[in-house]
């Protein structure tokens, strides 16, 4: 499904991250999680709903179609396209995330995916936002599966995004507009979200950045697109927090799931997005 925009009015971004949900009969907190979700569905309008990453506990699932299915289908009501990426929780049972790829079918208006590189079973793709006049191209937004945990002891617990992936990126061809405003999206932050932090504008930080702890230099690449704005990441529930280094815009989305650890207060990311620049902000689920 395309995406489109207006220079009269924001293109409005609802980032989902890190829902965690378990086995079905779901428990209370995972019924929690959707019924806020649905309740966030009904009210709002957004040009593009994103989950990045975590949307279950993999090593508690053993059939993630039960889960993933019943999810999915509450986005049937909206005519959103959607978008998914994926976190280390995910695969951590016994399938792997081509499976969870294959189960996107099941979302009744899938965003179109551009330039989709599949590199050792991690899918990075681009999401192009047109103008709903013109047909041109007003934003892109690059989407990296971060993997999950690293198979070599010495570089740590979370595994780096690959150089491939980075050459991916590099290599994507940018149209030339200095004025566009672009986005990455992705799951396990990189680690110059820890610099990041000592320039915060808005939100929480409550527990230690969990980065990679190789360096694997995507921010480097990041620095080379003229266009390119902000990165928003998952994975560490306690922290929402809206940051900057070297003129990027490094952003944590909203803890969304019930089914897990964290103090913050459970919600999305509410991206507004205009031509040459983007706005953010926490949005708690409203509570009975």
């Amino acid at each position: 499904m395309e995406l489109l925009s207006t220079d009269q009015q924001a293109f409005r971004i609802c980032q989902l991250t890190d829902l965690h949900l378990g086995s079905r009969p779901f428990s209370v907190e995972d019924q929690e999680t959707l019924k806020r979700i649905g309740r966030v569905l009904a009210s709002e309008h957004f040009d593009l709903i994103i989950i990045t990453g975590d949307l279950i506990w993999g090593n508690r699932i053993k059939q993630p179609e039960e889960v993933l299915s019943y999810f999915y289908r509450m986005f049937d009501q909206i005519d959103t396209p959607i978008a998914v990426t994926y976190g280390n929780h995910d695969t951590e049972g016994d399938f792997d995330r081509k499976r969870l790829r294959e189960l996107e079918k099941l979302i009744k208006h899938p965003a179109s995916k551009y330039d989709i590189f599949v590199f050792h079973d991690l899918e990075n793709y681009v999401l192009k936002v047109f103008d709903r006049n013109s047909r041109e191209l007003s934003h892109l937004l690059y989407v990296w599966d971060s993997g999950a945990y690293s198979s070599n002891n010495r570089m740590g617990l979370y595994e780096p995004i690959n150089p491939e992936q980075i050459r991916w990126f590099a290599q994507l061809p940018e149209p030339v507009n200095p004025d566009r405003a672009d986005l990455g999206f992705i799951h396990i932050p990189i680690p110059e979200f820890a610099q990041a932090q000592n320039l915060i504008r808005d939100g929480q930080i409550a527990e230690k950045v969990g980065s990679p702890e190789i360096n694997s230099g995507l921010f480097y690449s990041l620095l080379q697109k003229e266009n390119f704005k902000a990165l928003f990441a998952g994975h560490d529930h306690d922290n929402n927090f809206t940051g900057s280094y070297k003129g990027i815009d490094l952003v944590y989305g909203n803890v969304s799931g019930y089914n897990t650890y964290g103090k913050l207060a459970r919600g999305y990311k509410l991206i507004e997005l205009y031509p040459d620049h983007a706005i953010y902000k926490n949005i708690p689920f409203v509570i009975d």
